[in-house]
């Protein structure tokens, strides 16, 4: 723990594929060149400097992509080129969208003698030396600055999983049936913010933490980060191309930038306005970020930094013996026999590891647990939380109405999020419903391990704020 002068660093990039190549996020395969808005990677750079001589440190890097699956090769290019920086001490988030480059073969078939084809992996090399630099210079960049803390509110993310009176759930069911009963789960509209600033006052960056994919556009065959990359516009056109904008994604598994009910409401209103979904996100977002600005805390310049990275053990979801038949069997069945298998049999899943039922039956009972990356953070009043997954809104709403920090940004879609570290965690009322996001093939790690998660997660924040007692409303 240090308590001391802050020093903040800024950096970013573009990680927009240079060739064509797989677009991630879909179960069909889309092979695309076409760059609707570039793919940004931001670095921001936190050091605390301790008159005791006590330091601590935080890299918070956001990438427009799908999910994180190249730390490793990341903190090896880094070796030796950050002087003073614990490596261990960056944790890489994604924005989540549908439409950015996969970073691993398998998923897809490739496209035969194609020579303007990159595969995955050349893509991934590429992006981690991007990612390398961009790191490097937010580190190199530090200088002495000061920070604020604003909150509000932005209409983003709204729950996408229908129920019906059967008591299944469909996300992105349609909500016109007779039988629609409403939605799985609430909505989360919080907007936690930090605004950096340099030694004279002026404004350097923003964080901006709130519960949405950037998913607006996740259909294309094409590149784009989505409305966050309308939002860096928006901001560079309000305070100036040279202020920076972190965004990171609050746990929001069960919830979309889609409009679900409302739909017709939506419509017109886009219409009359003028603009389309992405537009619509960003009015709210700078609405927000216009409202904390001017209603923020004082800067601090000097604080407490405790960084602490954590590796929660949590048990897996088990695979049952008849999926492990039945996932078996889908190889050899025709194409009548598929269309009569329940929901997520009827076809073999593109999304790695998680969606291999045979391999995980096999070694459920020697790998009983899955170990995840989480990294919890002190900077002043404000505390991080990270976790790999794309976690059910409900523990995200647990753990910040637990944490004794004056506010909580919490991360998904963190460190090992495509890899065998990621995936789904739904609530036991998300499991009953069944369908995509809450069955096995979309889950590691089911309501057990989210309960434990928000447990290990809460005491790992309350620790760094023991005696630390904010006034809560009524």
């Amino acid at each position: 723990m240090a308590t001391g002068r802050l020093w903040i660093g800024w950096n970013r990039g573009d990680i927009t594929p240079r060739q064509k190549t797989f677009v991630l996020g879909q179960f069909h395969t889309r092979i695309s060149d076409e760059v609707l808005s570039p793919l940004t990677a931001t670095a921001l750079a936190l050091e605390v400097r301790g008159d005791d001589g006590a330091t601590d440190q935080a890299v918070l890097v956001s990438c427009d992509l799908a999910g994180e699956d190249c730390k490793a090769q990341l903190l090896q290019a880094l070796e030796g080129r950050c002087p003073g920086l614990d490596l261990a001490k960056i944790t890489i988030s994604a924005t989540h969208t549908h439409t950015a480059p996969a970073m691993r073969s398998g998923g897809y078939a490739e496209p035969e003698n194609d020579p303007d084809f990159m595969k995955p992996e050349t893509y991934c090399d590429w992006l981690v030396a991007q990612l390398a630099d961009i790191v490097e210079a937010a580190w190199r960049a530090r200088q002495p600055g000061g920070l604020s803390r604003g909150f509000g509110y932005a209409v983003v993310g709204r729950c996408r999983r229908a129920v019906y009176a059967d008591g299944t759930a469909l996300m992105y069911g349609n909500t016109n049936r007779e039988d629609f009963i409403g939605f799985e789960a609430c909505d989360d509209h919080a907007v936690n913010l930090l605004f950096t600033r340099n030694e004279a006052g002026d404004l350097t960056g923003i964080l901006v933490n709130l519960a949405a994919t950037a998913q607006c556009k996740e259909g294309l065959e094409a590149f784009t980060a989505d409305y966050w990359h309308n939002v860096r516009e928006a901001m560079a056109a309000r305070y100036g191309a040279a202020v920076h904008l972190l965004p990171l994604c609050a746990p929001a598994g069960d919830m979309s930038p889609h409009v679900i009910s409302d739909q017709k409401e939506v419509k017109d209103l886009r219409d009359r306005i003028g603009v389309d979904d992405s537009g619509i996100v960003t009015r709210r977002i700078m609405a927000a970020v216009e409202e904390a600005l001017a209603t923020a805390s004082p800067a601090e310049e000097t604080v407490e930094l405790v960084h602490a990275v954590h590796h929660f053990r949590l048990p897996r979801m088990r695979v049952t013996k008849k999926q492990y038949e039945l996932e078996k069997r889908i190889p050899a069945m025709s194409e009548e026999e598929r269309k009569r298998q329940p929901f997520g049999f009827e076809k073999i899943w593109p999304f790695g590891p998680i969606c291999d039922l045979v391999t995980r039956y096999e070694q459920q009972d020697t790998k009983p647990e899955l170990d995840v990356e989480c990294h919890v953070i002190r900077l002043g009043d404000v505390a991080f939380a990270t976790n790999p997954f794309e976690l059910f809104v409900e523990y995200g709403m647990r753990i910040r109405c637990r944490s004794r920090a004056l506010q909580t940004f919490l991360v998904q879609l963190t460190d090992g999020s495509c890899s065998e570290g990621g995936g789904y965690l739904p609530t036991q009322r998300g499991l009953d419903g069944g369908h995509y996001s809450a069955l096995v093939k979309s889950n590691w790690v089911g309501p057990e391990g989210g309960a434990k998660l928000v447990d290990e997660t809460v005491r790992a924040i309350n620790t760094l704020f023991e005696g630390a007692e904010y006034p809560r409303t009524r």
